[in-house]
């Protein structure tokens, strides 16, 4: 269940509803999204924000650390559909604004539950057919890129995605901060590093508004749950799948044994 907490409302001494320059106020929103059962903050979580009837307003996305802001003006309110990886996808209760001009909120996701059976596999066939693992066994065979499958992964027996990296020529696995997760960057010179586009089952994780180096792809997948890896070094080599304005330091597209839209 979803769990959206007002933590603080600054309230003015605006004159009533009826006003019509109480209709164009300028309301700021300033939020965390969170683990609803330990609380540590979610990630890169991908927020939709609404009117209260459910017409578009925008899109955002939290950074690193779970933090999100944006404006809104003339909305008696707005209602926020919050995404993180590995959670279950929510919508909050509207969220009115009444004669506030700045609220903060804490938008608490729970974990997406997994069933377990009472039964432990010891072996398995590869991954059904789909259009995406079709492509990407397509690609396997007649790509220009670099391609870790899972037979590689359970031969590697390594504790981390980016440890499957480290043989690719030209890519520099290191940290770039606090933290135990390593970072990604391919070295066009001695003094730049290059950050490639992270991509887990198609989806975008690190876009220029997170930060190519504060994406690190040990906290969006483990070895255990990747059905395969594509490595692109250059522009020249990405797929159409994958070719965005950011793309010209290369593209990483992990594909989870789940696969998308499962």
């Amino acid at each position: 269940m979803t769990r959206l907490l007002v933590l603080l409302a600054l309230l003015v001494g605006l004159q009533c509803a009826t006003d019509p320059a109480a209709a164009q106020q300028r309301v700021r929103v300033e939020g965390t999204v969170a683990d609803n059962a330990g609380g540590r903050p979610v990630p890169y979580a991908g927020i939709t924000v609404r009117r209260p009837g459910g017409r578009f307003v925008r899109s955002i996305q939290a950074d690193s650390l779970g933090r999100f802001d944006f404006e809104v003006q003339g909305l008696r309110g707005v209602q926020m559909r919050v995404e993180g990886l590995g959670y279950e996808a929510t919508s909050t209760p509207v969220l009115y604004f009444d004669d506030k001009l700045y609220i903060e909120v804490e938008v608490r996701l729970d974990a997406d539950a997994v069933l377990l059976a009472p039964l432990e596999v010891l072996v398995w066939s590869e991954v059904g057919s789909s259009g995406f693992f079709d492509a990407f066994r397509r690609r396997v065979r007649n790509g220009m890129g670099i391609y870790i499958t899972r037979a590689d992964i359970e031969e590697s027996n390594v504790s981390f995605v980016s440890d499957l990296l480290r043989t690719v020529p030209g890519l520099q696995v290191g940290s770039s901060g606090s933290g135990l997760r390593n970072s990604l960057s391919f070295g066009r010179s001695l003094a730049m590093r290059c950050y490639p586009q992270i991509f887990v089952d198609g989806m975008l994780m690190n876009p220029p508004s997170v930060g190519e180096a504060n994406a690190r792809l040990d906290d969006f997948v483990t070895p255990s749950s990747v059905e395969g890896i594509e490595i692109y070094r250059g522009l020249s080599t990405v797929p159409p799948e994958f070719l965005t304005p950011e793309a010209e330091c290369g593209v990483i597209a992990v594909w989870t044994r789940r696969g998308p839209g499962t």
